[in-house]
């Protein structure tokens, strides 16, 4: 006891001397502060950015806590909150208990720049239809038809759609569509972020999108206390003339903020309302919401079936799923629970085959809706996954569905893998949809072994190029403008995370759209035995061989490619030829072969060997992959010149580091109860 006291009174007296020290070297007009907690608070180090910056900067986050402390001369921050600023929000929260993890910064910047651009389609579309209608009516007069609706329709078949498509097209290429945007009078989209906490993502998007493409915000979390909070981070942002109350959300632009359950509030949105419907379940029905942003702590999969019936048609559907465990394969009986597919353990493709098995089990609930998604941008960032897909109503492409979702035959002793779609087209009717086959061998090919399997996984593209450009071009205009993104008065100034976004999206418009799935060039390597080659030169042996190749914008070494499983051993063994294996010791190949036989025979091992009479076992010579693959020749003749597609490669920041460390997942956040938190301030 007296140690312990010992210890307690040496730990005090470190403290105290510490925060002596601080005052004595604080600035002249910090050493007179009186010994108060408020003081203390200004002199400990910052744990939080005031504003967050690019990880590229090397600066640590900060947050402001003090009493008196204030960003102007206005904005007082109250005693028992504590500031984050990020973006265009200034955030109060209650010290020590609201959750807020700086790693989710370009989450949000990422959903920032996708609903802006996603806005600005919508709006191009709905004008592209009116223009479309008005060159139709002009063919009809051309051809002298009367403005009757049977007559409209007979003369259709009149009207050159050829020539209209192109009258269309040369319009689009003609309209400075920015000031469209900016000049649009019609009704922006409507955003529910489901479940929003305080609602710092939803007061960016209210603040930094374009106000006339921008509709109404809905802040939605089960925690009344969030609910409050949220309402009071309005205020204090000075948007308490646009909060909503009521039913003024589908009347003018605004935030609302709402305390419900997620799942329930999107089921009253499920279908459009009939206000004469005498049925009472059908009156209570709420318009559909054009965007919804899922973003729980853990998996999106409860929220999956609301949300999908939820957004309106062609409306925007962002989640996130942070429970990698379970999609990667850590806990596969989860992941079968949550997204009915079977991840494979420990696969080199994990990070890709997570994404495929959410966008899978999203498109296979859309499907009983009538409803089929296609994906907008689908990444990996940090420790989730976040994907972005526009849902329209379109019963004959869920009949084509099958072609999109398949399995993946994985070997059980090496990297080589085949995917394999569940259906396919008749060969002798391209409408007839029908069951596809196994893969050709029933082992595999390099060594004999036998597949694991896994999914089903969605095998359609994981993004659309065309909108991936347009957010290249707006980074690259941002910073070619700004250089540091400092003029938070135009579109997207406020975005702080600008430069590694431009790295993730320009390794996800390089990769390859129709290949799923990839290569480790390390697990390629380390079941050779052999040193790992270059991967540029890697990648240069197969287009050298006539086949494409890729990277995937979360792994380093992943090798994305339209050539065979022959054509990539193929490359080992030429590679293996000029930088032959470390041949193992015959003792530790022993022993490797000991710990296979045992692993391979288990009972019938352990039972002799507990005999004594171990040596009298006549056990089959163990061979490994690589002696399997490397006992073949070659087919194709490998050249490891250094093509003209890698040298030219795009330079950007495709894989930061970690700005700090711990830099991953925080502790799940919860409510606080407003009687507690009054009881400490008394």
């Amino acid at each position: 006891m007296a140690f312990r006291l010992h210890r307690s009174v040496n730990s005090i007296s470190r403290r105290l001397v510490g925060y002596k020290r601080v005052l004595t070297t604080a600035p002249p007009q910090q050493r007179n502060l009186s010994f108060n907690r408020s003081n203390i608070h200004r002199l400990q180090k910052p744990v939080f950015a005031t504003r967050l910056t690019s990880s590229m900067t090397g600066e640590t986050p900060t947050t402001e806590t003090a009493a008196t402390t204030s960003t102007s001369a206005d904005d007082v921050i109250p005693e028992n909150r504590e500031l984050i600023v990020e973006g265009s929000a200034k955030m109060l929260y209650p010290k020590g208990v609201v959750f807020y993890n700086p790693v989710q910064v370009q989450n949000r910047d990422l959903s920032l720049l996708m609903l802006q651009l996603y806005a600005e389609r919508r709006v191009k579309r709905i004008q592209l239809k009116k223009q479309k209608k008005i060159f139709l009516k002009e063919a009809r007069e051309k051809i002298g038809s009367a403005a009757t609706n049977e007559e409209a329709i007979r003369t259709t078949n009149k009207i050159d759609m050829k020539a209209i498509e192109q009258q269309l097209k040369e319009y689009e290429e003609k309209t400075n569509w920015t000031e469209h945007y900016d000049s649009y009078d019609g009704k922006g989209i409507r955003v529910l972020d489901a479940l929003a906490a305080s609602g710092l993502r939803s007061l960016r998007y209210f603040n930094e999108m374009s106000p006339s493409l921008l509709h109404s915000v809905t802040i939605n979390d089960l925690d009344p206390a969030a609910a409050d909070l949220a309402k009071e981070n309005i205020d204090y942002n000075k948007l308490s003339d646009h909060l909503l109350e009521g039913d003024e959300e589908d009347k003018k632009r605004g935030i609302s903020v709402v305390n419900s359950d997620a799942t329930h509030l999107m089921y009253t949105s499920r279908r459009k309302p009939d206000l004469y419907n005498p049925d009472p379940i059908q009156a209570m029905q709420k318009i559909q919401y054009d965007v919804i942003d899922l973003d729980p702590y853990g998996s999106a999969a409860p929220f999956l079936d609301p949300a999908l019936q939820a957004v309106s048609n062609g409306g925007l559907l962002a989640i996130t799923s942070t429970d990698m465990a379970a999609l990667g394969g850590s806990h596969p009986d989860t992941c079968y629970g949550r997204y009915s597919s079977m991840p494979i353990p420990r696969a080199p493709y994990l990070q890709e085959l997570a994404l495929r098995i959410l966008l899978k089990e999203v498109a296979t609930r859309a499907a009983v809706y009538g409803r089929y998604i296609r994906p907008v941008l689908s990444v990996g960032m940090a420790f989730y996954v976040r994907v972005f897909v526009e849902v329209w109503d379109d019963k004959a492409a869920v009949n084509n569905m099958s072609l999109d979702i398949g399995t993946v035959y994985q070997s059980a002793q090496c990297p080589s893998f085949h995917t394999i779609p569940h259906g396919q087209h008749s060969r002798n009717n391209k409408n007839i949809i029908q069951a596809t086959r196994a893969p050709k061998y029933p082992v595999c090919e390099e060594t004999g072994a036998e597949f694991k399997t896994a999914g089903p996984m969605w095998m359609g593209p994981l993004h659309n190029k065309d909108v991936v450009g347009e957010a290249i071009t707006r980074l690259e205009e941002l910073e070619a403008k700004t250089g540091e993104a400092k003029d938070v008065n135009q579109l997207f100034g406020y975005m702080k995370m600008h430069r590694e976004l431009h790295g993730l999206l320009t390794s996800v418009s390089e990769e390859l759209d129709d290949v799923p799935l990839y290569y480790d060039l390390s697990n390629l390597s380390h079941t050779m035995g052999s040193t790992s080659p270059q991967i540029g030169v890697f990648k240069s042996a197969i287009i050298n061989a006539g086949f494409r190749v890729s990277g995937y914008h979360k792994e380093p070494q992943a090798i994305k490619t339209d050539a065979p499983n022959s054509v990539i051993w193929d490359i080992m063994r030429a590679w293996c030829k000029e930088h032959p294996p470390k041949l193992k010791s015959k003792k530790k190949q022993n022993r490797l072969n000991k710990k296979k036989r045992i692993k391979n025979n288990k009972g019938q091992w352990e039972a002799v060997e507990d005999s004594g009479k171990a040596n009298e076992i006549e056990s089959p010579i163990i061979v490994s992959a690589a002696e399997k693959i490397l006992a073949k020749e070659s087919s194709i003749t490998v050249d490891f010149t250094l093509s003209a597609e890698i040298k030219n490669k795009k330079k950007a920041l495709r894989f930061p580091m970690n700005p700090e460390a711990n830099w991953g997942p925080k502790k799940a956040a919860s409510g606080y109860k407003r009687k507690s938190e009054e009881s400490n301030d008394s």
